[in-house]
């Protein structure tokens, strides 16, 4: 599990960082990348997770019906992939204010295409 954010994170903010979302502000963006157990229900490479790469998130995918926990002004996206034979999930949340969503959707894609993977 790997959280990153345009604002203080803490321990403790959860998995999919319901806690750090819940302290966003105006223009602040947030990722949790999540990696899945494989099991009968969630297999590398199908499926959701057919994606070989993390998918590059852009402003259509963001939704307030994509949030886990509903809050005023802020919009979600969840991208699923495969790495390194390991099922990942991509969970973002952005508040935009003063910058539009395309800006912070350009700024939060250009921060997820740093990722490396072990043994890439």
């Amino acid at each position: 599990m790997l959280h990153v954010g345009s604002f203080a994170l803490h321990d403790g903010d959860g998995d999919f960082g319901a806690g750090a979302a819940g302290r966003m502000r105006t223009d602040d963006m947030f990722a949790a990348l999540v990696e899945y157990r494989v099991d009968s229900k969630i297999r590398p490479g199908h499926g959701l997770f057919a994606a070989t790469r993390p998918p590059r998130p852009r402003a259509r995918d963001f939704s307030p019906l994509q949030l886990q926990v509903t809050r005023p002004g802020q919009l979600g996206c969840q991208l699923f992939f495969t790495a390194r034979g390991a099922p990942c999930s991509l969970y973002l949340v952005v508040q935009p204010g003063r910058r539009h969503l395309s800006d912070l959707t350009a700024k939060l894609a250009g921060v997820l295409a740093t990722l490396r993977f072990h043994g890439e």
